[in-house]
């Protein structure tokens, strides 16, 4: 199947998962994104956490996709 057949995918996140990615794509630009708002250490540390979960979820979406195609 090429990129061209594929059924269009609006989002990878499902809706269930939206409100929890938004939160930790939220603590990370507040520290790294085009004007951060908090750049003091405990800023820096959620902004990690929140990018190692994003990370995770990431994953593990990836590798259910792979099963089920």
């Amino acid at each position: 199947m090429t990129a061209g057949t594929r059924p269009p995918n609006p989002s990878l996140v499902p809706p269930q998962d939206r409100l929890v990615v938004d939160e930790w794509l939220a603590r990370i630009t507040a520290v790294v994104g085009g004007e951060p708002t908090d750049t003091g250490p405990e800023a820096c540390r959620s902004a990690a956490e929140a990018a190692e979960e994003l990370s995770a979820y990431l994953w593990m979406l990836r590798s259910l996709r792979r099963r089920t195609a």
